[in-house]
Formats: structure tokens, C-alpha cells, sequence
């Protein structure tokens, strides 16, 4: 039986994403909103000391480490009602007098962006969701992928396209996938792989899935030494899914209802790989989802939490789960333990 224990790691007004930074200085909780003059901080995990990283502009969609010193680089500007034809790129890093924060880009609609690091240095990975709107109901200028190298000083970024036409383009995950380092990227189109380059080749990408996947996580959750895909079917979808291959071929193999759908993570906990999903509409219910005795069995952690992200770690042998409620305006911290 697994049970845990709850408590609120912080307060963050409109508290949006949370990600783990794993830094010289120990283990960093980054946690940042998506409300107008949003604040984006850290809170190391040890002892619980937080770090103001910015005040505004807000409209924070995500957030990734750069380097072991903890520098941050996120989405600002892109805001509720799809108001985000000034998101912008920014990098935040930490100087003697504080911390600093420049624009590296603005990007119409930029909703997702992660770091790749390449036998050639640091890159960005820009997800943008589309290129245009006319209203909030408005996909017919789909989105696309771009990437550049990290500036080292102040030279301007230089942004490429690497893959148009992706609708709805929304999902953003990074981590390895069958023993390789990838970004998947969920739309209408499909969810789709994004290969960094290697020995002088180009970005790849290439279509897993063809139908509309909003989200996704990956790990091998039954044991079987290959991994499974978590995905949110449709558009911030009602279904949970977990994909698994068989005879090398993608396919459905269990199911959960979901309401809206918008946490996702994947991973171990407790000794084992996990999944973790939630849902921000009707009762706002998150699920860790554990694989036994030939079955996924999901566990309601919590109603009412309403997710918009979560991450599940391990710090010094203790197994946790973090959750960014938005509407409650806090980081809460689930400590998980085997009964």
C-alpha cells in the first residue's frame, strides 16, 4: 500500500510549472506563474531557502536548467486566452549582485522551449503552438519547431525552423527514449521525435503517433526493459493512455479518464517506474498510476488539486512528488512511502 505525507512547499501566486534543477549548490525546486507580473523562484530542497529568480513580467509557460550553477532559461509573456503574441525567450542567470535576466528572443507564441546540450555546445528547442491567431478558437495557422545554438556572451540568437505544420503544437517532453536522448513534441499531426545532431548530421524528427496527442512522458512501467509512452489523447484531452509496442507498433494498452487534461509525468518512485497524471477541470483530481502484478492500478493522491504540472524524484532515498495548483497558489510536496 502506498501512502504520503502532504505539505506545501511554497507559495507562488498562479504558480504554473515546476522543475527539478539539479545544481552544483544541491537539489533546486523551480517553480514559476503564468499570471500577469508572474514571479519565477527556487527553493532548494535541504533547506528550503528561496531565491527570487524574477518578478514579471509573468505568462511563464516553462522552464529549463541551463547549467550546474542552477541559470534558468523559460517562456514569458504568454498568457491565458492565448494572448501571446509577444512571448518571449528569456535567460536568467546569477551574478554577485543578484539575479539577471535578459530577452533572447521574442517568439509569437512560443509555448514550450528545453535545452539540448550537443557535441557543439548548448541549444534551445523553441516549441511555438501557432504563427497566428484571429480569435481563441483560431488553429488555422499551425505552429512549428525551431532551434538555436545558446549564446556565449551578448550576440544576438539565431533561430531555425526544423518542422512546420504542426497544429495545436503543445506537448513538450525531454528525457531518453530507448536508450537516446529526445524531445517529443505532441500536436494534431501526431506526437512527433526530435533528435539532436550528431557526427556532423542535421536535427531529426519523425513521427511515433499519427493521431492528436496533447501531452506526454515516457518509462518503462511494466518492467520489460522497453519503455511505454504516456500520452493525453487529444487536445487537452480526456484520456490518459499508456502506449506500449507491440510487434513494433504502437499501441493502447490501458486507459484513464481524465477531465481537461494537463499534469503528466513518468518515472521511478518507490523503486519502481510510475506515472503520475492530472487534471485542471470538474474535481481536479491527480493520479499516481503503479504497475503490479500485470495491471496499472491508479491512486487518487488528491481532489480539488487541479495540476497544471508535476514532477516525481528521489532525494536521498526518499520518494516524492511535486504539483504545481495553480488555483490554490502553491508548490505542494507529497512524500510517498511503501506501507
Amino acid at each position: 500500500m502506498i501512502t504520503w505525507k502532504r505539505s506545501v512547499l511554497t507559495n507562488l501566486e498562479g504558480v504554473y510549472c515546476v522543475e527539478l534543477f539539479h545544481t552544483a549548490q544541491g537539489l533546486k525546486i523551480a517553480a514559476a506563474s503564468e499570471t500577469h507580473g508572474g514571479w519565477c523562484k527556487l527553493v532548494d530542497f535541504a533547506t528550503r531557502a528561496e531565491e527570487t529568480v524574477w518578478t514579471g513580467p509573468g505568462g511563464c509557460m516553462n522552464i529549463s536548467q541551463l547549467d550546474e550553477a542552477g541559470s534558468v532559461v523559460g517562456i514569458q509573456n504568454f498568457y491565458k486566452g492565448f494572448q501571446s503574441d509577444k512571448a518571449q525567450l528569456v535567460q536568467a542567470s546569477r551574478e554577485p549582485e543578484g539575479w539577471r535576466t535578459k530577452v533572447l528572443k521574442v517568439l509569437p507564441y512560443l509555448h514550450r522551449s528545453g535545452v539540448v546540450h550537443t557535441q557543439n555546445g548548448p541549444y534551445v528547442l523553441a516549441s511555438i503552438l501557432c504563427t497566428h491567431r484571429d480569435n481563441a478558437e483560431d488553429w488555422s495557422h499551425p505552429g512549428n519547431i525551431q532551434v538555436a545554438p545558446i549564446p556565449q556572451g551578448d550576440e544576438e540568437i539565431q533561430f531555425r525552423v526544423i518542422q512546420e505544420g504542426i497544429t495545436k503544437n503543445h506537448g513538450f517532453w525531454q528525457g531518453t527514449l530507448d536508450g537516446q536522448q529526445v524531445t517529443l513534441i505532441g500536436g494534431s499531426e501526431g506526437l512527433f521525435r526530435v533528435l539532436p545532431p550528431e557526427n556532423g548530421q542535421d536535427w531529426r524528427v519523425d513521427r511515433l503517433l499519427t493521431r492528436e496527442i496533447s501531452d506526454c512522458a515516457v518509462a518503462d512501467l511494466d518492467g520489460d526493459g522497453e519503455d511505454e509512452l504516456v500520452t493525453f489523447e487529444g487536445f487537452h484531452g480526456d484520456t490518459a493512455a499508456v502506449n506500449k509496442r507491440i510487434n513494433g507498433v504502437w499501441q493502447i494498452v490501458y486507459t484513464l479518464p481524465m477531465h481537461f487534461s494537463h499534469a503528466i509525468w513518468a518515472g521511478e518512485l518507490l523503486g519502481r517506474n510510475m506515472f503520475v497524471v492530472g487534471y485542471r477541470k470538474g474535481d481536479g483530481r491527480m493520479y499516481l498510476v503503479d504497475y503490479q502484478d500485470g495491471q496499472y492500478t491508479p491512486i487518487l493522491m488528491e481532489e480539488g488539486v487541479a495540476p497544471s504540472n508535476a514532477r516525481g524524484f528521489v532525494y536521498q532515498g526518499r520518494s516524492y512528488v511535486i504539483a504545481a495548483a495553480r488555483d490554490m497558489d502553491q508548490v505542494i510536496l507529497y512524500e510517498l512511502t511503501q506501507a
